[in-house]
């Protein structure tokens, strides 16, 4: 009986009124109309290229733009011959350059760690400079932050090194080196002390 009344409190908790969304709510309210379904918009949960393979991608891009060519198409020719996630997230923003959508917006298509070829692109668009120094050095940037994450992380794995090697060598140390000493002292403590 205990099992049909926590059933009975368990759906009381899911369906009270307070715990539905407003639209919900007023849809459930209202006699004769139907509960609308909430969908929720799944996210894109592709994965994001590796740092080094959009860096390389752009200095190739920088190359392209000193060669003369046009964004559309140094990102065109880059995706062509790059690896399939950097391939796909350049085909994106080309995509959406050619559907008319602005370079910021864009870029958006493409994953999070293309933010500093976006922030590029937005400042020489707004400035009017040549963005190919601008995207060698968003190409430059992402190599710095990428060494200092290999770094950061090689530090933080000497320090969780040093823990469990202290933890072994301590009471090997304290058992060869300061037990032996520490007894031979107490039996001549003990022997002076006995005479």
């Amino acid at each position: 009986m205990s099992w049909a009344l926590a059933l009975a409190a368990g759906v009381a908790v899911l369906v009270w009124p307070g715990r539905l969304r407003p639209a919900v709510r007023r849809a459930a309210s209202t006699p004769g109309r139907r509960v609308p379904r909430v969908r929720r918009r799944s996210r894109d949960a592709s994965p994001a290229p590796p740092v080094d393979e959009v860096a390389d991608a752009l200095v190739l891009v920088a190359l392209a733009l000193r060669a003369g060519l046009d964004l559309t198409r140094a990102l065109e020719e880059v995706a062509t011959g790059a690896g399939a996630l950097v391939s796909k997230d350049l085909s994106a923003v080309v995509a959406a350059v050619r559907w008319g959508r602005p370079v910021d917006e864009a870029w958006s298509y493409a994953s999070p760690v293309w933010r500093p070829a976006a922030l590029a692109w937005s400042v020489a668009e707004a400035t009017g400079a040549a963005p190919a120094a601008l995207v060698a050095d968003a190409a430059a940037r992402l190599r710095d932050g990428r060494e200092r994450d290999r770094e950061r992380r090689a530090a933080r794995a000497g320090v969780l090194l040093v823990l469990p090697l202290g933890l072994g060598f301590l009471p090997a140390f304290a058992c060869t080196a300061v037990l032996p000493v520490v007894i031979a002292l107490a039996v001549g403590v003990l022997d002076t002390a006995g005479r």
